[in-house]
């Protein structure tokens, strides 16, 4: 319904174009009311004298045509001749106005708006005398509510039908509602009168209720509200009168139940009814409400499109009561019940063609207002003429399934974390009934616990679906044939688990709402952005108050079409996340977060971002002014300087060191700040560029001593080779020639000195006629020891290691073994060594390299057994003669 208010009007007219302020005198004639205001907007001129306590109304010029005396001490209407003959608006509101001048309106022919309700008018013929509105030729809009309240005989009140009967023009009128039998005949005159509005002020139709006369003398309404008039019983043919009404609201009187609906509605039949409201007419407390197809019988001959009946305990309905609804029927709102499953709500729903919105929310909620007299409203029935009285109120089991519009659900338990993901390509096992044409579903604040499984809707219509405020904890999905899908509002539902198949089939998304889940370890594990990967068509997401703190970089890879993203109040310190991609982003909120800086990777990238006004929230964030923070700061400065990024209340950013302290002014004096920084920074790197320089070369340090250990025996012998190279001291380099001078050399610990010369020596020579070379018998005199030992192995065709306890303890063995293998691996890169093991030597013991070499290279352990001695010798020859 319409409803015309003055002051809002004023307001809006003011608000909507240049109000220019005119000296007083432009609109008042007497000095004593210098307080009125005088406007000029849109070349109307306003004289506003409200609020001032006067009790005489002053005298206008001729000039104005808007006249505001409301909320003032006014006992009596305007003085005659007051008021401009021009005048539009008259606004007497709010005051203590008893009764009008026999002439008050004289003259007012252009006069379109009055409103005189909240006044202590009293509804009789002689507060409102025949002719006291005659001259009002061009009023459109009366509103008189709120006087019989104050000062008036409810026993006597009657509507003023003689008054009121010479507005031919009126359209819209606003009265108290009174017990009156009917409008008089005196109404039937009012041709044009198309708004009736009951409820605006008091009203109270308990005592007779609507009789079917109640409205016959205004049979071209068109828009009809008696919400919250007291009413207990509405007769059936109460409306059949009204076969141009389009609008009816019958809503807040709590004892009138669907019995009182029903006989509303078979009044309706043949009308052009497009919207019928029918909330809150039952007592908040009480029984729940059984619904059944009889009450919506007669609206199924109608052209109904609009129909509310919220906040009624509904809890069950009939079988089949879908098909009593209009197929005109555009929106259905159920918000506030009690609905529970069943068959009720999928048997012929698919008939409603017409349906393109319901509202189901706020199932199963707490008592709340605004019921009209709540707690003196007791769920008693009243004898009534009614036939549908024998239908008592239904209490049933009132929790709420997930899935209100499938019938096959089946609840159990589900490993969601470990289950396989499903593809809409696999075979039905969920379909989803719904109007065949429903574009919009409201279902947010219902109580509703449970997963999102996967599903197929039965069509591909939804554009709009707010499942806001519930406890669906797991996203499983996909939700297959929902392509049509632009809205999806799943926040505050405690979350913790979506799959990357969840989103997969919604490709149309525009707007994805996910506020106050647990997001974090889904969005944390998706490394590979899978979740949004496919929402390509989305451009406002919201995933704030999920306790967020570290998104994978390809998170939002998929976002090419996003302008709006919202992080905020999360616990995010490093924004990693890629935007380079997302050439139309406007809006990055990261406010309430945990960030200190930018890194230098996501100020490259939002440089990128071609968009010309993009904004950036980074409110209420622990921001750190500090040499590390320095790059983050001179862009944010240059940034803020070209206005190429807006970063919302920047002045109001606090700033800290890297100590936590905060700084006065940080952000509001931003250039001070970095000036100051600049000058630090640089000492600073002096100091930090030394102490990398002596890091470096402390670790080279370290590093080349480690190298030079590990090496040690390596480096010896290519310092020999190297010195042999340069000075020649009568040595001949033999290289890779097979004529050596030597055929063995014996390598072994003075305390195994007689077993080495005695039988070793001795065998090798006298038995088996090989050259042996001995240290202490053929090193030169005068030369090093260690070039003797390079130079006794380089000439030797063979050499032996008589390996003992003794051996492994001795330095200068273990470094004629180390420069033996060097030999046998680098230069000769063949096998020229053998090994002899004295006595039992624990694997512990061996050293790692002779341990290592002796699973490889030829060794023998000397035999404690005479009989396996000459053996021993015959193997050792022919070790000695063969070939490396």
């Amino acid at each position: 319904m319409v409803k015309v208010n003055f002051l809002l009007c004023c307001v809006n007219t003011l608000l909507m174009s240049e109000a220019i302020f005119l000296p007083r005198s432009t609109c008042v004639t007497d000095p004593a009311f210098s307080n009125c205001l005088c406007i000029n907007s849109s070349d109307q001129i306003v004289a506003d004298c409200s609020h001032l306590r006067i009790h005489v109304s002053p005298i206008f010029t001729p000039v104005v045509q808007t006249v505001n005396l409301s909320f003032n001490e006014l006992e009596y209407g305007p003085v005659p001749g007051s008021l401009p003959a021009g005048l539009q608006r008259l606004d007497l509101s709010h005051n203590k106005i008893k009764f009008f001048p026999s002439s008050a309106f004289d003259g007012l022919y252009l006069l379109q708006i009055l409103n005189i309700s909240s006044n202590h008018l009293a509804l009789d013929d002689s507060t409102f005398f025949k002719g006291v509105f005659a001259d009002l030729k061009s009023l459109r809009h009366l509103e008189m509510q709120n006087n019989s309240r104050i000062f008036s005989n409810h026993s006597t009140d009657m509507y003023p039908g003689h008054a009121l009967q010479a507005l031919m023009s009126l359209r819209s009128l606003s009265i108290d509602g009174l017990p009156s039998y009917k409008f008089g005949k005196e109404f039937s005159k009012l041709q044009n009168l198309s708004q009736l509005n009951l409820s605006s002020g008091y009203c109270n139709l308990s005592v007779y209720g609507l009789t079917e006369t109640y409205f016959k003398n205004l049979p071209h309404l068109h828009v009809l509200n008696v919400k919250s008039c007291h009413i207990k019983n509405i007769h059936n043919d109460t409306f059949s009168l009204l076969q141009n009404l389009t609008y009816l609201d019958i809503s807040n009187n709590n004892l009138l139940t669907f019995c009182g609906f029903k006989n509303a509605s078979d009044g309706l039949i043949g009308s052009p009814i497009k919207i019928f409201k029918a909330n809150r007419i039952y007592c908040a407390v009480g029984k729940s409400t059984f619904v059944s197809r009889k009450f919506f019988k007669s609206l199924r001959k109608t052209s109904l499109e609009e129909l509310y009946l919220d906040d009624n305990k509904i809890d069950y309905g009939e079988f089949k009561i879908a098909a009593e609804l209009p197929v005109t029927l555009r929106k259905l709102s159920l918000s506030g019940n009690k609905l529970s499953l069943g068959r009720y709500i999928f048997q012929n729903v698919s008939d409603l063609i017409g349906l393109r919105e319901v509202d189901i929310s706020y199932q199963n909620k707490h008592i709340t207002g605004p019921f009209v007299d709540q707690y003196n409203c007791h769920d008693y029935r009243e004898s009534k003429k009614c036939e549908c009285e024998t239908n008592t109120d239904f209490l049933t089991d009132t929790t709420f399934i997930m899935n209100l519009m499938s019938p096959n659900i089946h609840s159990k338990p589900m490993d969601v974390y470990n289950m396989q993901e499903k593809s809409c390509d696999q075979p039905i096992e969920m379909i989803t009934i719904l109007p065949p044409y429903l574009t919009l579903i409201n279902f947010e604040y219902s109580k509703v616990g449970d997963n999102i499984p996967f599903m197929h809707l039965m069509y591909d219509h939804l554009y709009r679906l707010n499942l806001r405020g519930n406890a669906l904890t797991r996203w499983i999905g996909p939700v297959c044939n929902a392509t049509s899908m632009r809205y999806l509002d799943l926040s505050e539902n405690l979350c913790s688990y979506v799959s990357k198949a969840f989103f997969k089939e919604l490709i149309g998304l525009e707007t994805l709402l996910l506020d106050k889940n647990y997001l974090v370890y889904s969005l944390r594990n998706d490394q590979n952005g899978e979740i949004f990967r496919c929402l390509r068509n989305l451009q406002n997401i919201s995933i704030a108050n999920n306790q967020l703190d570290d998104l994978p970089r390809k998170i939002f890879n998929g976002l090419i079409n996003l302008k709006v993203l919202n992080l905020s109040t999360n616990a995010i310190s490093d924004v990693k996340i890629d935007v380079h991609h997302m050439k139309k982003l406007s809006v990055l909120d990261l406010s309430h977060n945990y960030i200190r800086f930018f890194d230098g990777s996501l100020t490259s990238q939002i440089d990128l971002v071609p968009y010309s006004s993009l904004s950036i929230s980074l409110e209420n964030n622990p921001l750190e002014c500090s040499c590390r923070s320095l790059s983050f700061l001179k862009w944010f400065q240059q940034k803020t300087n070209s206005r190429s990024v807006t970063f919302i209340n920047y002045h109001l950013y606090n700033c800290s060191d890297e100590n936590g302290h905060i700084l006065n002014n940080g952000f509001a004096q931003l250039d001070a700040v970095v000036q100051k920084l600049e000058v630090q920074c640089r000492k600073i790197e002096w100091y930090v560029l030394l102490i990398v320089i002596f890091l470096t070369c402390f670790v080279l340090f370290i590093l080349s001593i480690f190298i030079i250990y590990r090496h040690k025996w390596k480096i010896r012998y290519f310092i020999y080779l190297a010195k042999r190279e340069m000075f020649k001291k009568g040595y001949e380099r033999l290289g890779d020639n097979t004529d050596f001078k030597y055929d063995v050399f014996v390598s072994y610990a003075e305390r195994n000195r007689s077993f080495a010369t005695k039988d070793v020596v001795t065998r090798l020579e006298e038995e088996a006629g090989f050259k042996v070379c001995l240290h202490d018998r053929d090193f030169v005199p005068g030369t090093d020891i260690s070039d003797n030992i390079i130079g006794a192995i380089r000439h030797s065709r063979k050499i032996i290691f008589i390996v003992s306890s003794h051996f492994i303890k001795s330095d200068w063995c273990m470094y004629e073994f180390h420069m033996a293998r060097y030999e046998e691996t680098v230069v000769r890169k063949r096998n020229c060594t053998i090994f002899i093991f004295l006595g039992d030597i624990p694997l512990a013991d061996l050293p790692y390299k002779i341990a290592q070499v002796r699973d490889q290279t030829v060794f023998a352990d000397f035999p404690r057994d005479a009989e396996e001695e000459s053996k021993f010798w015959n193997v050792l020859f022919d070790a000695v003669n063969a070939e490396a």
